[in-house]
């Protein structure tokens, strides 16, 4: 009887082992929970070669799946947002969020495949070397058409652990198809983190989360939630590490309402870590864009293409109408001094320059990208470019893609005649960094960048003239 009753217990535990393992059926206790995966956005640029002017490249992506090596049907990614409308020149030298936390099935996956719509490319021609602003009548974008595209991976989904994967999409080859313009064809995915000698994240990190712009939805004393108008929501946490660029210098600078802009860090177990907070203004509707030419300063107005907005908590005159690679002729009323929004890059000192405090449209140059509360606006109907009045600015960063110069810190150079031609400059320029606010991806560090190598910054332009001309927070080596 006692070898029965043992053989018995032995079997049931052989049992339940079998089943917990996931490779039998009728699990009751101890089973398997799967597996959970994150996605951020990259893109590469094209080459600096082809001397293109590109102020805007947006899509919306409409869905993600992956499909099982073993067969079986795809599982669905549930994305940031809704209607995610990815902003790809942004891209190229950030990182941003795509999927957060889902819930996967525990196993391999050999495809993913993305859907999208709405394919646009905002762009201008400057024929004329070292004029700054895209040459009259060439403003113009391409709207493509609605497709999807599979794409090999090798993924592995773990129980209880999560896996980061990085979609990256080259602008280069979408622009370089022959037909309507389209993603086909043009992404690839990876699983994060990237090669220790392509990062300065360190063990435990997964991915620079950059510049994330919008309203705070929420508010702790440890956690910051920051709704975007086109991505959705990020929530991270705080800790003492954590910069509050602000008077206070602490938690109780995070106000619900106010927009702001946050950068943080994607954690190997999923969760996000702000590493920066900075409030920008009260709330209200506000449009960001990249101005495209010379202001007149009769008329008080420039054109500039929409990259980013804000929307108002409530009454919003932006949502529904403001789309990413829109025209808009931007006219200054009432003018209040303007301001820039340094993300601590300055401190203690922002280096010289004729934006912060002006009232002029003067001080605004083609290739700033700017942010400014709206208090008219119309939208862009056809080929006609919406309009807006403001009665201020503030300096926000550029996406610029070009070539190392001088692989050097905290200052480095690059090559102006690389920029793009809109730009204006055909001269090698400084650029400054502040090596305890910088993000490296690509290299280790910005000295590890070999010469002549294409790179991607986000950077403030502090007007050409100036040295140094540009203020870089995060840099990407291609």
């Amino acid at each position: 009887m006692r070898l029965a009753a043992t053989a018995l217990l032995l079997t049931l535990v052989a049992f339940t082992l079998t089943a917990c393992s996931g490779s039998g059926a009728g699990c009751v206790a101890n089973c398997s929970t799967g597996g959970s995966v994150t996605l951020v956005l990259t893109a590469r640029p094209a080459s600096p070669a082809f001397g293109l002017s590109i102020q805007a490249f947006a899509a919306t992506i409409t869905g993600i799946t992956l499909t099982p090596s073993s067969g079986g049907s795809p599982v669905a990614i549930n994305l940031n947002s809704a209607t995610y409308i990815a902003e790809f020149n942004r891209v190229t030298s950030d990182s941003t969020l795509l999927a957060s936390n889902v819930s996967v099935p525990i196993g391999t996956y050999n495809q993913m495949t993305i859907s999208f719509a709405a394919p646009k490319v905002t762009s201008c021609t400057q024929p004329n070397s070292g004029v700054p602003g895209c040459a009259d009548g060439t403003l113009s974008s391409v709207i493509g058409t609605p497709g999807s595209t599979a794409v090999a991976a090798n993924i592995t989904v773990s129980n209880n652990s999560l896996t980061g994967i990085v979609l990256q999409v080259d602008l280069g080859s979408a622009l370089a198809q022959t037909g309507p313009l389209s993603l086909g064809n043009t992404f690839t995915v990876s699983t994060l983190p990237p090669a220790a000698n392509a990062t300065d994240l360190t063990s435990g990190q997964l991915s620079h989360l950059d510049d994330i712009m919008g309203v705070v939805t929420g508010a702790t004393s440890t956690s910051i939630t920051i709704e975007t108008s086109t991505r959705g929501s990020v929530t991270a946490t705080t800790n003492s590490s954590t910069i509050f660029h602000c008077a206070a210098q602490t938690s109780s600078c995070v106000q619900t309402n106010q927009v702001a802009v946050m950068d943080a860090i994607l954690n190997s177990d999923g969760t996000i870590t702000a590493t920066f907070f900075q409030p920008i203004a009260g709330s209200g509707d506000f449009i960001e864009g990249v101005v495209t030419s010379v202001p007149n300063t009769v008329l008080n107005t420039f054109t500039l293409v929409a990259t980013d907005g804000v929307f108002a908590p409530s009454n919003s005159v932006l949502n529904g109408s403001l789309n990413l690679g829109d025209q808009i002729v931007v006219e200054l009323s009432n003018a209040q001094p303007f301001v820039v929004v340094d993300k601590g890059l300055g401190n203690p000192t922002l280096p010289g320059n004729n934006f912060n405090g002006s009232t002029s449209i003067s001080a605004i140059v083609p290739g700033m990208t700017v942010l400014f509360p709206v208090t008219a606006y119309s939208g862009q109907s056809g080929t006609t470019p919406g309009a807006a009045i403001t009665n201020s600015f503030a300096l926000r960063f550029t996406r610029i893609t070009t070539a190392m110069a001088t692989a050097t810190s905290p200052q480095f150079s690059i090559t102006g005649a690389a920029l793009p031609p809109y730009f204006g400059l055909t001269a090698d320029q400084f650029v400054l960094t502040n090596p305890s606010r910088l993000s490296v991806d690509g290299a280790q560090t910005i000295t590890a960048i070999p010469v002549n190598r294409t790179i991607s910054a986000s950077a403030l332009i502090l007007a050409p003239g100036n040295s140094p001309a540009f203020l870089a927070q995060s840099v990407r080596a291609h």
